[in-house]
């Protein structure tokens, strides 16, 4: 890749990360192309040579905010951790994203755009859910979890446990370690009993 085209993606990153710091702080509506265009310091002119319209920016937007979200999750599942190791890993990865993106955002973008919900309903059926479930996999061939179960119920387990801490504000996950520690115990096992260790103690 010749030099032109490098500075071309780069002032691409730019643009995008500028908006998305932009939207996440003031919101969609209130912020105009001739703001983003000065947090980028590139001309406006600059902005429509990559992107059409705001809504493509909007758009591109929320898709390298996912692909960085799944770049990292590859990264914990393919290491060389526990089952219990990894899920703990992805707990706390996802919830130091959810800080630094604003809930409204993401929800202003998914009910303003129908071809952004189906985009990220893509995206999780051919990314996010086939390296989960080769996670789940490895974990029932070295015996971490029970291999009895079919991987039916426990997609059904593990969507109704995900919908119900997605309800939990973010803070409470930031300011409570004491209230992760009994997410992740209830996870493993149950109200049977058991310990999973805590972060703290391993440190």
């Amino acid at each position: 890749m010749n030099g032109f085209e490098l500075r071309k993606q780069q002032k691409r990153k730019d643009i995008v990360a500028s908006a998305f710091t932009l939207f996440n702080e003031e919101g969609i509506k209130k912020v105009k192309i001739s703001d983003i265009a000065r947090f980028a310091n590139v001309s406006q002119v600059t902005i429509y040579n990559h992107f059409t319209s705001k809504e493509e920016l909007v758009r591109a937007v929320l898709k390298d905010y996912m692909n960085n979200q799944f770049k990292a999750f590859k990264e914990v599942v393919q290491q060389e951790h526990s089952f219990a190791e990894v899920i703990e890993l992805i707990i706390f990865e996802k919830h130091k994203a959810v800080q630094s993106l604003n809930p409204s955002l993401l929800a202003e973008m998914l009910t303003t755009d129908e071809e952004l919900k189906d985009y990220v309903d893509y995206f999780y059926r051919t990314q996010t859910l086939p390296l989960f479930v080769q996670l789940l996999e490895k974990a029932r061939e070295r015996g971490e979890i029970n291999a009895s179960l079919s991987m039916e119920s426990i997609m059904l387990y593990l969507n109704a446990l995900k919908t119900e801490v997605q309800r939990i504000p973010a803070e409470t996950w930031s300011e409570r370690k004491d209230f992760l520690d009994d997410v992740l115990q209830l996870f493993f096992y149950g109200l049977s009993g058991g310990a999973v260790s805590s972060r703290n103690e391993s440190e």
